[in-house]
């Protein structure tokens, strides 16, 4: 497909996985919209781009602010989400008016501009902290009632069913594992880990044994080209590597590159002892895989946060 001159809205742009997303985009010839909370937040992570894309300082919340977005479109990927499942119970309203709202308003708006493709991600923490079977395919059963986060990728997924069927707008979402990479923000497991070896030279684990199914994030990034691209409509896709990464493994490389030493105190963990995503939906359907190995892609995600990570 020729992204030359298409007509892009990506919602939370500047955002982890947003950014990167506008990253490939433009690369394709793309012209993107990028929408967030500019004002709010910032724009460091697109600043790169800023005289190749428009930027637009929105509250995808408040459906007014989307008038802002004028002319046609021809695809809308829609990442902009409150994303942290414990502020989302510190927060549900803000959550639910983030995440299901500022959904809703997006599905309309789409609709409005007879959008070519509406792609959206939902999460693998829908498949709950214990799964049943491994590697999870879509058909595993699901935890919405588990967290406030969980409830709202659920009701979003069915509002772009509901809107598939009753607008016949075309929408694709999938079930995210673990992205990694440049940008990420420090709670997650895997920046945390390096700031800890950066500062402290250091690096404290409650276990060694957890397993996380990881997905470099130009990988993920290339997933949502793949299904605008596609001629599939509906979902749910997951979207991972369908390799389990030991945390003590990925520790171990970082401490390796930082001169740190780790430090296991053996406590139970929360969460999941094994995630592993099955993936061959993904790569039957929208002819995706992950092209670059964990090892090279956290060697990259190192390499930034030494260039970029200020003490």
């Amino acid at each position: 497909m020729n992204w030359d001159n298409k007509n892009v809205v990506v919602t939370g742009a500047a955002g982890f996985i947003g950014s990167h997303l506008t990253d490939v985009l433009v690369n394709l010839g793309a012209n993107v919209i990028a929408v967030d909370l500019v004002s709010q937040f910032g724009s460091a992570n697109i600043d790169h781009l800023k005289d190749r894309i428009k930027i637009i300082d929105a509250d995808i919340s408040n459906e007014k602010e989307l008038d802002k977005i004028d002319g046609d479109i021809d695809y809308v990927f829609h990442l902009a989400a409150y994303a942290v499942p414990t502020l989302c119970d510190k927060n549900p309203g803000i959550a639910f008016r983030t995440n299901v709202q500022g959904t809703f308003n997006m599905l309309r708006f789409s609709v409005k501009k007879d959008v070519q493709k509406f792609v959206f991600p939902s999460s693998a923490l829908l498949y709950g902290r214990y799964p049943q079977y491994l590697p999870i395919d879509e058909k595993h059963p699901i935890e919405f009632s588990s967290n406030i986060y969980n409830a709202t990728k659920k009701i979003d997924e069915d509002l772009c069913l509901l809107f598939h069927e009753k607008h016949n707008l075309p929408v694709v979402f999938f079930r995210l594992f673990n992205a990694f990479g440049p940008r990420q923000a420090a709670d997650y497991f895997i920046p945390t880990v390096i700031i800890q070896a950066m500062k402290t030279k250091t690096i404290e684990l409650w276990s060694e044994k957890p397993t996380r199914d990881f997905t470099f994030v130009q990988d993920t990034a290339n997933a949502f080209v793949r299904a605008a691209e596609s001629k599939y409509v509906g979902g749910p896709i997951n979207i991972g590597s369908g390799h389990e990464v030991k945390t003590g493994d990925i520790a171990r490389q970082i401490a390796e590159s930082f001169g740190a030493e780790i430090k296991f105190l053996n406590k139970e963990v929360t969460g999941s002892m094994r995630l592993q995503c099955d993936n061959t939906k993904a790569r039957e359907i929208l002819g995706w895989h992950p092209s670059i190995p964990f090892e090279e892609g956290l060697e990259r995600t190192i390499q930034w946060f030494k260039e970029n990570y200020k003490q």
